[in-house]
């Protein structure tokens, strides 16, 4: 209960020593509640009490307890025994008495090497905080050690007493307690025949390092003088107590297969063997009540040495008939299959042993992943987990892989062999296969993003300059990262004018040829790195989008000098009451789909509030850290933040409250900024929400329905996007789910991936729009989101479905403005709605 965080439910103290978590089901609501009422009261006959949860709600909350039950691996390094056994329901109780049994003689055990290793450390030269004195060692600490080696033994004594005689009968346990110490407290174990061991199995006789042996320490060596001495104490009982074994049960209580499971760090040879001999232990008692030695998670390398020849003989036999060169499963549960000649890396001494793993992140990766309890929760919400699609790299498969490749460099590097440069090559696969939504944190039980490590799986191939080049994704980085408008308008023109149209003339051209179907509707598997053929056919079944306006958002208003702050408002509605709002738009917004920040700006300007732009053309830096170059990511966030400061200082007469972002990506990076120093007391807000806030909303809008594409980075933090989404539009607007397939430079980077990613999005994108058809609807399907790249993404699937795709700010622009809404605000702005203050 302690390792998995349960949170208690009853009124009185402590942890439970045990808790039932059932599900009961039934077509009858009053039966239901009479056969869970009877559970209760049987809890409450064995002086348990019981707690019903009635609704969805609170029985979501009784299920997250048992969904961390597997959560005892984040106390070591992910490394564990999990030995479940069978056992007979009748003889359940026993076994957890046996199990409480080994428990209580482990923990004894760890805490007499505890006093060990305090009786060496007390014969040494103990240290001191000397200050000025010149006093001799012996004269600061005068009796002091003595006294303390003394008790330190008695308590040893006492603690190796109770060990030794658990089966000692309690009557004549209980007439030598005062000779050896013993403090007992009232007796609650209803045991026929009780034993010492009765007595530490219900806590009334305890062994306790914190009352027994700490408190004691601390009076002698009480004062600065000796403070050193104590927290040496106390760093040896956190090393010792880190060489504890301890057995953790689960189990499925109405068939009786327990889970058995034993958290070691690997690292510990000591604790391995300990742990193994508790297994042996366990194996024992499982076969003496009658049980058997496996349940649902099979044999593997563990349990091999307790099945009988008798067992194993058939399974043998059969594998020879069937498989008689031994290819499938090579070696498992044959003989010499068990942990004889099992490697173990230890993640634990990655920084200490392996030359690479202290030149490199290797060590911060393996850290980042080491908890993965290979549940596979994240594998539903994960774009890159798509088996219709032949795409599998979920989180936890990709957790798999990432383990097993630091664990071939850790052999290679402790074996002396040199690192594979195909290793480097299967890394970049694993870290390709992610569009960074972070989406899989929130189901994970130990709260790994895998997003994270991705990042950091790129930054360390970057460095290690292993890092596999794609010309879509430089070509991104290279037109995010530029700031002088000429350049910037050159590049636009090459990637945006003559590239995107020349994109829709080769698919045109593809599609017609037959190049590009097979790969849309049987996406292939993409392990390894994808052939230059492949990569084009790919990156042409489906249209970029067009229409697209034919400048930037910045060069339509003539604001592109990096020297000068552009400060927009509306000189009719603006007053001293009105709302000052810095604007960040962001690349998407104002580079690629610059509809998207004029839209943002002239709603702004429509709803009275005075709007500042920052000076120049900006990336927050998120693109870059997330593709792999976190120094140029930092770089970008140092001089924004700077940056960001001086327009603060140069506009200290604008109360400026709320910075406004219309991009999910940028709301991510921004979030790291420290807003509330730049501009003291302001708030983060994406532009939906602001208007939301201010009253804006469709009224009466026919013929068009509405569909919502919520980003992987969603920008709507302080409202649910959805409920935004629906009070903007005035009428109900379901979610379309998943990737949209683009994310960023992704789709540029890998194509073949991203095809597989929108595999799925093709059908949910055609299941939404046939639901909003069904009644006959004869109208225009149009897909809202609120993020540029998904933006981009989602138009390319106008032909699959009827679709149309846009902003959320552009259609409101669109409906509250008039159809010429871009023209007239540009033509307004102009003729004197700009203000430019000299940064």
């Amino acid at each position: 209960m302690k390792a998995v965080g349960y949170a208690t439910k009853a009124k009185r103290h402590g942890r439970p020593k045990m808790v039932l978590i059932g599900d009961l089901v039934g077509h009858d609501e009053n039966a239901v509640m009479a056969a869970a009422s009877e559970v209760v009261r049987m809890c409450n006959l064995r002086a348990a009490e019981g707690f019903i949860a009635v609704n969805a709600e609170t029985r979501k909350k009784f299920w997250l307890d048992r969904s961390r039950t597997a959560a005892i691996s984040r106390h070591t390094n992910a490394f564990k025994l999990n030995e479940d056994v069978v056992i007979p329901l009748p003889r359940m109780g026993d076994y957890c008495d046996g199990i409480e049994r080994i428990n209580i003689e482990l923990s004894t055990q760890n805490k007499l090497a505890l006093c060990d290793a305090l009786s060496e450390f007390l014969k040494g030269d103990l240290p001191l905080h000397r200050g000025d004195t010149t006093l001799d060692t012996d004269v600061l600490l005068g009796d002091r050690r003595q006294a303390a080696l003394d008790y330190v033994e008695a308590v040893r004594l006492r603690w190796e007493w109770l060990l030794e005689n658990l089966d000692l009968p309690l009557a004549e346990a209980e007439s030598r307690f005062a000779s050896y110490g013993v403090v007992a407290g009232e007796l609650t174990n209803r045991a026929e025949n009780p034993t010492l061991f009765h007595r530490l199995q219900d806590y009334s006789v305890r062994t306790s390092w914190k009352q027994e042996l700490h408190v004691r320490l601390a009076k002698i060596f009480d004062g600065g003088v000796y403070r050193p001495i104590i927290e040496r104490i106390e760093a040896i009982h956190k090393e010792v107590l880190r060489g504890r074994v301890f057995v953790a049960l689960h189990m499925h209580a109405g068939d009786g297969n327990v889970h058995t499971n034993l958290p070691v760090n690997s690292d510990n040879y000591e604790m391995l063997q300990t742990a193994n001999k508790a297994v042996e232990r366990i194996m024992h008692i499982a076969r003496g009540l009658d049980g058997v030695i496996s349940g649902e998670h099979g044999i593997g390398i563990t349990k091999l040495e307790f099945l009988t020849e008798e067992e194993l003989g058939p399974f043998r036999a059969y594998k020879q008939k069937v498989d008689p060169e031994g290819r499938f499963n090579k070696g498992k549960l044959m003989p010499g299959g068990d942990l004889g000649n099992a490697y173990t890396p230890s993640f634990s001494l990655l920084g200490t042993e392996s030359l690479i793993m202290e030149q490199s992140e290797i060590g911060k990766i393996s850290d980042m992943v080491k908890d993965c309890l290979r549940c596979g929760k994240c594998k539903p919400v994960c774009s890159t987990h798509v088996p219709r699609a032949n795409l599998l790299y979920s989180p936890r498969n990709k957790i798999l892989a990432t383990s097993l490749l630091v664990e071939a460099f850790l052999y290679e590097e402790q074996t002396r062999r040199g690192i594979s440069l195909k290793h480097f090559d299967e890394f970049n696969d694993v870290a390709d296969h992610c569009t960074v939504c972070h989406r899989c944190v929130k189901p994970c039980p130990v709260d790994i993003d895998f997003g994270d490590v991705s990042v950091a799986m790129r930054n360390f191939l970057r460095k290690q300059e292993k890092k596999r080049f794609s010309p879509g994704t430089f070509a991104a980085m290279t037109y995010l990262n530029l700031k002088d408008p000429a350049t910037i308008k050159l590049m636009r023109f090459g990637m945006m004018d003559f590239g995107f149209k020349a994109q829709r003339l080769a698919h045109k051209a593809a599609k017609a040829l037959g190049f590009v179907q097979d790969s849309r509707a049987h996406p292939p598997a993409t392990v390894g790195a994808p052939t230059v053929k492949t990569q084009i056919i790919h990156f042409l079944n489906r249209p970029m989008p067009g229409n697209l306006p034919k400048r930037t958002s910045r060069a339509l208003l003539d604001i592109e000098d990096d020297k000068v702050i552009p400060v927009i408002r509306n000189p009719r509605k603006t007053t001293e009451e009105s709302d000052a709002v810095f604007y960040f738009p962001g690349c998407g917004s104002e580079r690629l789909f610059s509809q998207v920040g004029l839209a943002t700006q002239a709603m702004l300007y429509e709803t009275g509030a005075t709007t500042v732009l920052p000076p120049g053309y900006l990336c927050c830096g998120y693109p870059q850290t997330a593709s792999g170059d976190e120094d140029k990511g930092l770089k970008i966030t140092t001089d924004n933040r700077v940056l960001f400061h001086r327009v603060a200082n140069t506009l200290n007469y604008l109360d400026i409250k709320t910075v406004i972002v219309s991009c999910g990506t940028c709301m991510d990076q921004l979030q790291k900024y420290q807003f509330e120093k730049i501009f003291p007391g302001c708030r983060l807000l994406d532009i939906h929400e602001y208007l939301m806030e201010k009253g804006v909303k469709l009224e009466g809008v026919s013929g068009t329905r509405y569909m919502y594409h919520d980003p992987c980075h969603t920008p709507m933090k302080a409202y649910a996007p959805l409920a935004v989404t629906k009070a903007l539009m005035g009428q109900e607007v379901p979610l379309t789910d998943r990737c949209c397939g683009d994310a960023g430079s992704f789709a540029y980077s890998r194509p073949d991936v991203a095809t597989q990613v929108k595999f799925r999005k093709q059908e949910e994108i055609e299941s939404g729009a046939a639901k909003l058809r069904a009644d006959g609807f004869t109208g225009d399907v149009k897909i809202l989101t609120s993020c540029p790249a998904c933006l981009q993404g989602l138009s390319r699937y106008d032909d699959d479905a009827g679709t149309k795709a846009d902003y959320i700010v552009v259609e409101l622009a669109k409906h509250l403005l008039g159809e010429n809404w871009m023209a007239d605000y540009v033509g307004k702005a102009n003729t004197g709605g700009i203000e430019r203050v000299l940064l």
